[in-house]
């Protein structure tokens, strides 16, 4: 007699790409001798057919938007039609005290995914500070935070530092260890340079298009393409329009990532202190990509010594010249793209990962209160 498979329920506020939702789609890869159940607190998004290919069953609240009181009230109603899962992962932090007082009725792990530094400021803080007072932090969630830069910033926040913390990486997808060709990059050889992340603040694309234009002069044939969407596109396109480089800057929208890495010949990644890992750099470093990023701390947690060149973060000048002195290297490039590869797979493997998550929600995770 077959035993049914024991069930883990996924819980994300979006279906949208993004890390959060991405990572959780490696662990239902990863952890195949479960079911798979994700609750999408909104609506049908671009993740929604990659869970359902990786074997999950999802299902939409349609409520994510209708107040948190309207929101907990369909969540408490779902779970309650629902028999009890083995385990909870919600990929999110918002609104955390909501959906666990939601979930109250069920007496089983919950690991939470911290995929973004606590955001600061008073008004937030007050916020989380009333929540607490409502709905008070349970000692028996566990925090999995993407980073150390991460963890760190909820153990400062007065309702993430009672819960139960370790850190875990992001997953990378396998099919991105490739081997590569590292082509020279003679001046008419058109380099390709790109970018995988969201238009928008959490980002610093405008770093990057300044930079191109400062080095355009002396190598005109360089491109950069940008894969991802968001609400800063237009502002993006006029900062390319402005500085003259419009046809060497390339929007590409939401787009499949792994045969843009395998064409593109060097990636940069300009971000900024609200990033919490830099997902996209584990998948390029996986890729054998040489990666040149801004010099963060969570940049260097992805890139170690030997994996990604740095640049002071927001400093166009400085990107630029790392990019034209790597462009006329070629072993330089090779040689850095190979310690990225062999750094990734120990790292951001996708078993290693899954097993950890797995670790977490049985209760068995390496926990650092």
């Amino acid at each position: 007699m077959i035993r049914p498979k024991r069930i883990l329920l996924h819980l994300s506020p979006l279906a949208d790409v993004g890390g959060c939702e991405i990572n959780c789609l490696r662990v239902i890869e990863g952890l195949d001798d479960y079911a798979h159940h994700v609750v999408v607190f909104a609506g049908r998004g671009p993740m929604s057919a990659r869970w359902e290919e990786a074997g999950a069953s999802v299902h939409y609240l349609a409520a994510w938007k209708e107040g948190r009181t309207k929101f907990r009230a369909a969540l408490a109603a779902w779970t309650k039609s629902r028999s009890c899962p083995a385990g909870i992962f919600y990929w999110s932090t918002s609104r955390l005290p909501t959906v666990v007082e939601a979930l109250r009725h069920w007496d089983v792990p919950i690991v939470v995914h911290g995929g973004n530094p606590v955001v600061a400021g008073l008004l937030p803080g007050l916020r989380r500070w009333v929540q607490e007072r409502v709905y008070p932090a349970p000692r028996a969630v566990r925090l999995a935070a993407c980073s150390q830069h991460v963890a760190a910033s909820h153990r400062r926040a007065c309702y993430f530092r009672r819960l139960a913390t370790e850190v875990i990486h992001n997953a990378v997808d396998p099919d991105f260890d490739r081997p590569r060709d590292y082509r020279a990059l003679s001046p008419g050889s058109a380099p390709r340079l790109g970018m995988v992340a969201r238009l928008d603040a959490i980002k610093d694309h405008t770093t990057v298009i300044r930079a191109l234009a400062g080095i355009a002069p002396t190598r005109p044939d360089i491109v950069v393409e940008f894969a991802g969407d968001g609400p800063l596109k237009k502002n993006l396109e006029e900062e390319a329009r402005r500085l003259g480089v419009t046809r060497q800057v390339r929007f590409l929208g939401f787009t499949q990532v792994g045969p843009r890495l395998a064409d593109w010949d060097m990636l940069v990644h300009a971000t900024t202190p609200a990033e919490g890992m830099g997902t996209a750099v584990a998948e390029a470093m996986m890729a054998g990509l040489p990666c040149v990023v801004s010099d963060l701390p969570m940049m260097r947690e992805v890139g170690g010594d030997d994996g990604a060149v740095y640049f002071a973060a927001g400093n166009a000048s400085a990107l630029g010249k790392i990019l034209v002195e790597l462009i006329d290297n070629q072993a330089r490039r090779r040689a850095l793209g190979l310690a990225a590869q062999a750094r990734a797979r120990r790292l951001f493997a996708q078993a290693r990962v899954a097993e950890a998550y797995a670790r977490a929600i049985s209760g068995n995770g390496a926990v650092n209160p």
